[in-house]
């Protein structure tokens, strides 16, 4: 192990500054500690402030200080079989130490309000930070490397039982916290660079326009259970008005218009704002008029199930009615993509009405619905 070294760089006069040196692989490091000292209290010999100087006790607090954060940082390579040079040391020696775990700082940076993160997407943050934090309380900078996520990763899948698109959510959180730690000087290499994060792909699961039809004379017929009335309403809003469930309960009824409704997605309200405005079709109409009776402001939807509920009593809806598909509450704005893009096959105007900031989100859709392709082309066999 090196051992730094301690001497008295003389300045005019009878004083100077203690200085720090030793050399790593030939390469000599030399900095100030920044401690002033009289060439009379200074031991040369044992390297510290002899205690005729009144400050002495303080001095050589700091000395001690220093010393063992150049030790710490030889350790902590030599653990990990990294080969030290003297540029690393330096950059991990003067990397900023405010933080005594992981989690004080991603905390510390939701506070801060460098970014502008919606108030559903920080609760999501924290239950994946207090996840973390139960696995590894006292979780420092230097404990997240490739080894330490693949451990957790096994951890999520196996002893939480977390699936791949809940683990890989999980992960994707805590690289958005690492990155940030590296740009900030905290971490020195992103340990993401060395694991991959990958999703199961999942079916996108709509209705048809015979399924769409089928609901729409069920709710019209009024012989579904009053409890499933609201979530009825609600998922046949989201087919007809494109919405996620979140931006669907948060509807206003002051916000539709003769010809459209306008709102900005919930997702991206702070962040990228983006005012998305939705053409109303005429079954749009007569939902929105019998679900708001009457009424000339207030919430669209008041008293609505928990989200869990309304897909639980969506699966029941759909077993009374015949429709086969599990069908839950994103399968209502699903259905609205794809019946759109059967008769309008204008995939930026639906990216325009769906809020996509990016087409790749909107050609999702796409690629649903290339599956039935072969049913499609059955069409023509009425020409045999």
């Amino acid at each position: 192990m090196i051992t730094p070294k301690f001497y008295l760089r003389m300045r005019k006069g009878d004083a100077g500054t203690i200085y720090v040196n030793f050399y790593i692989n030939r390469e000599k490091v030399h900095f100030s500690t920044r401690v002033n000292c009289l060439i009379k209290n200074w031991d040369e010999r044992r390297a510290c402030v002899k205690n005729s100087d009144v400050d002495a006790k303080d001095k050589n607090i700091v000395l001690e200080s220093i010393r063992a954060r150049v030790t710490n940082v030889f350790v902590k390579f030599r653990l990990k079989d990294r080969k030290l040079t003297r540029d690393l040391f330096l950059k991990h020696y003067n990397r900023p130490s405010d933080y005594d775990t992981f989690f004080d700082f991603c905390r510390a940076f939701q506070k801060s309000g460098k970014e502008k993160l919606e108030l559903n997407t920080i609760r999501m943050h924290n239950s994946v930070l207090k996840k973390l934090e139960a696995y590894n309380p006292k979780l420092h900078f230097d404990d997240i490397d490739s080894l330490f996520l693949k451990s957790y990763k096994h951890h999520l899948i196996h002893v939480l039982n977390n699936n791949l698109n809940t683990t890989t959510k999980n992960l994707a959180v805590i690289r958005k916290y690492v990155r940030i730690a590296c740009r900030g000087g905290y971490m020195e290499l992103n340990p993401f660079d060395e694991v991959s994060l990958s999703k199961e792909k999942s079916d996108i699961v709509f209705l048809d326009d015979d399924e769409l039809m089928k609901l729409c004379n069920f709710y019209y017929s009024g012989n579904y259970k009053p409890k499933h009335k609201s979530t009825l309403q609600l998922f046949l809003f989201m087919c007809f008005g494109s919405q996620h469930v979140g931006d669907a309960k948060k509807m206003r009824i002051e916000q539709f218009g003769e010809n459209s409704f306008v709102y900005f997605r919930i997702k991206n309200r702070n962040s990228r704002p983006i005012k998305v405005e939705v053409p109303i079709s005429k079954p749009l109409r007569r939902l929105v008029d019998e679900v708001s009776a009457g009424r000339e402001k207030g919430l669209l939807f008041r008293q609505l199930p928990a989200d869990q509920t309304m897909n639980r009593y969506l699966k029941d809806i759909a077993t009374e009615v015949g429709i086969e598909k599990e069908i839950k509450n994103k399968s209502g704005r699903h259905t609205f993509a794809t019946i759109y893009l059967e008769n309008n096959p204008n995939i930026r105007t639906l990216q325009d009405i769906l809020g996509h900031s990016e087409m790749k989100t909107t050609m999702v859709y796409v690629h649903a619905m290339e599956k039935y392709k072969n049913e499609g082309i059955k069409c023509f066999d009425k020409f045999l």
